[in-house]
């Protein structure tokens, strides 16, 4: 074999595989794609989340809105007041010892949804599904599942008690602990990471300044 031969060979070799800087752009962009991917994913699956939370109280909701108007009550977890004393339920996936159960809302015949433990909303504390009612007043909430705050004027600024005294939870009007703090604070407000139906008419829902 001549020498030239053997050069044009070395050439022909050398244009057909890949220097390091072209294999260090290819796993560059091959990066960005993956990331890509994976936030999209994850941002579909939130939306999927938060979807079927609406989608849970509302058919829950609907539920306990049959349930009066075959009984002329609404399904009670207690006799006495609901704006003291610990008479809420909640849903068996909750983290809360003595009031998770499976029939979260007594009298409903239909199985319950549960709370998915991975949508987290204040200090990325996981929220739960939550009913009380003494039969003439009721609230019923996705409490605390919203990872982002509501923006819409339409949620309710009445609910349950912070997550560290969830167990000794009941109903609340507007309180500024749960609400954002004395001075408002949007992370800090259960209200605005919960999804709730009530009865309840007679609570002053006025947003703090700055909600």
């Amino acid at each position: 074999m001549r020498v030239a031969d053997g050069e044009g060979l070395l050439k022909a070799y050398r244009s057909n595989g890949f220097t390091i800087v072209e294999l260090l752009i290819v796993i560059v962009v091959i990066g960005i794609l993956a990331t890509i991917v994976v936030v999209a994913y994850t941002g579909i699956s939130t939306r999927a989340k938060l979807a079927k939370v609406y989608q849970d109280m509302t058919s829950v909701n609907k539920q306990i809105l049959s349930y009066y108007a075959l009984n002329g009550t609404y399904p009670a977890t207690t006799t006495g007041s609901i704006s003291s004393g610990s008479a809420f339920l909640a849903d068996q996936n909750c983290t809360i010892s003595g009031k998770a159960t499976a029939q979260w809302i007594p009298g409903i015949d239909s199985t319950l949804p549960a709370s998915d433990q991975s949508m987290k909303g204040v200090s990325n504390g996981a929220g739960c599904y939550i009913y009380i009612s003494n039969g003439t007043d009721y609230v019923l909430s996705a409490w605390n599942m919203l990872p982002s705050p509501q923006t819409s004027t339409g949620y309710r600024r009445l609910g349950f008690r912070e997550n560290s005294w969830i167990t000794a939870s009941y109903y609340i009007c507007n309180h500024q602990n749960i609400g954002g703090g004395a001075t408002y604070n949007e992370s800090k407000d259960y209200y605005k990471r919960s999804v709730t139906y009530t009865n309840i008419s007679n609570c002053d829902e006025t947003p703090p300044s700055g909600a």
